[in-house]
């Protein structure tokens, strides 16, 4: 697979930003947290030769995406489900 670390590191930045947004305070979130985080941590030794501008561009591109594919899936969903009754 072409690229696989930074297609991991990009996968856990967007995995990090999510967990960022849920509510609530647990022991797992901090262990999911800095799992993630140290994920980050090796992959950047890794993925190095990108610039910061680079990954960060493709972060927030990956991440828009994804937003825009969850909400026309959960609004089709939700259509089907409002058609059903």
């Amino acid at each position: 697979m072409k690229h696989i670390h930074l297609k991991i590191y990009i996968i856990s930045t967007v995995l990090l930003d999510l967990l960022d947004e849920t509510h609530g305070d647990t022991r797992f979130k901090h262990k999911l947290r800095y799992n993630i985080n140290r994920t980050i941590e090796e992959l950047e030794k890794i993925t190095k030769h990108y610039s910061n501008d680079e990954t960060n561009q493709l972060v927030c591109k990956i991440w828009n995406v994804v937003e825009k594919e969850l909400s026309t899936s959960l609004n089709q969903n939700k259509q089907n489900k409002d058609e059903d009754y």
